[in-house]
């Protein structure tokens, strides 16, 4: 086997000879330390096959001559045959070897980042978070720590109960699991509740404080309807001290409300004429480069939208990739006069009310009365009405004053009976 290999090394020839010295030929070879092997004998053409080294092939010259031989090479192996293959095969070698080198070059970076398990936080927020404490995909292998990381992950997430980083291959697994946590009652301030806007009461009910109003009574904005003070009396029904507490209750108000929404009869819509021009976008790093098609003239269109699309290439890999490649559409439009019919303007109107309602809802108010009608005008088409809403009041005004303690009157000991 090793004389194989240092043979491979050196190189070795199969050669072919053919007359009628061939037997002279192979001992005048024995005589002078030329090694031939693997000798096979064709007598149908009266050929000697044989293979020998590449250093002992140049001394048979003398012994070729004598016994009047040609040798032919047949085939040729080993390692100097290969390099001259290579050499004229440079450009297909280097690009191999260049090959082996990059994919060495990026089994040693991380290629990917996987986020799993949590709910609460987004995923985009915890690779924003990875990114600004520099883990991101093509980060060097070898430059993360996975207990670090961590525990910089269950430092800045209070609500992660669990965390498990693991490696694997050139990609990162994230693992997160969120726990809830008790949130501490804030100390409630003292205060009047009052109301939110101008209403009539529907309903009250204390909890803690002084009522100030009752039910069907008509109050403004600001009115105190339950007071943070609460009178505290003595045995004999006289003032002792007045406190001051967080007033809490349910207050219900009935609000009215005048609504009205236009819309004008005459209007421009927007019409796409079909004409569009496409700038291709390249950026790398700071430096970005257009391409586009120069028969297509952008100043020929007197207005036009654009349509933005693309994005960082291969964003699945880093999101610090410096390439990024967009496509910019303009499309050409002009605008034509149109008009709305009632029918169209009804259901513009009725969508915009529903729109308004429940913005209305979303910030506890909830509609009892409505009394709004469609009004087809010269110019307009009006959409208006009375509407009445229950909202449960919770805004406060807070109390800076102490408990304020009253003296009692003394009896002066001569019970009553003064001479």
């Amino acid at each position: 086997m090793v004389h194989r290999i240092f043979g491979w090394i050196g190189g070795y020839l199969k050669v072919r000879i053919q007359g009628n010295n061939v037997e002279r030929f192979v001992n005048l070879c024995r005589n002078r330390g030329i090694i031939l092997w693997q000798l096979y004998w064709d007598p149908k053409d009266n050929i000697l096959y044989f293979r020998i080294a590449l250093r002992d092939f140049y001394r048979l010259r003398p012994v070729a001559r004598k016994c009047k031989v040609h040798p032919i090479v047949v085939k040729r192996y080993g390692l100097p045959f290969l390099i001259d293959q290579m050499k004229r095969r440079a450009s297909l070698c280097l690009g191999i070897v260049l090959c082996f080198a990059l994919v060495i070059f990026l089994s040693t970076r991380i290629w990917g980042i996987s986020v799993e398990g949590q709910s609460y936080h987004t995923e985009e927020s915890v690779m924003e978070y990875l990114d600004s404490i520099d883990v991101y995909g093509g980060m060097p292998g070898n430059a993360l720590e996975c207990s670090r990381l961590e525990e910089q992950i269950r430092r800045k997430y209070n609500d992660v109960g669990w965390c498990s980083v693991e490696k694997k291959g050139s990609k990162i697994f994230i693992r997160m699991k969120e726990v809830l946590l008790v949130s501490k009652e804030k100390k409630k301030k003292k205060g009047h509740l009052i109301a939110e806007e101008a209403g009539e009461v529907v309903s009250i009910v204390t909890r803690n404080g002084t009522a100030k109003v009752k039910a069907k009574d008509k109050v403004k904005k600001g009115k105190i309807l339950i007071s943070g003070v609460v009178d505290i009396f003595g045995d004999n029904q006289e003032l002792v001290e007045k406190d001051f507490v967080h007033a809490e209750g349910n207050v219900v108000l009935s609000v009215k409300e005048h609504y009205k929404d236009s819309l004008a009869k005459r209007y421009e819509k927007k019409v796409y004429t079909g004409r569009e021009r496409r700038v291709y976008e390249l950026q790398v790093g700071e430096s970005k480069f257009f391409y586009y098609n120069p028969l297509k003239n952008l100043e020929t269109f007197e207005k036009y939208d654009i349509i933005r699309e693309g994005g960082k290439l291969c964003p699945f890999l880093s999101q610090r990739f410096p390439v990024s490649h967009s496509v910019k559409t303009f499309r050409e439009i002009i605008y034509q006069r149109q008009v709305y019919s009632a029918k169209e303007a009804e259901e513009i109107l009725e969508k915009r009310f529903a729109y308004y309602l429940q913005q209305k809802k979303e910030a506890g108010y909830v509609l009892k009365e409505q009394d709004v009608s469609f009004e087809n005008h010269r110019e307009d088409y009006q959409y208006k009405g009375n509407l009445v809403f229950w909202k449960e009041q919770e805004t406060y005004r807070t109390i800076t004053k102490k408990k304020i303690v009253y003296k009692e009157n003394e009896a002066d000991g001569d019970n009553g009976n003064g001479n």
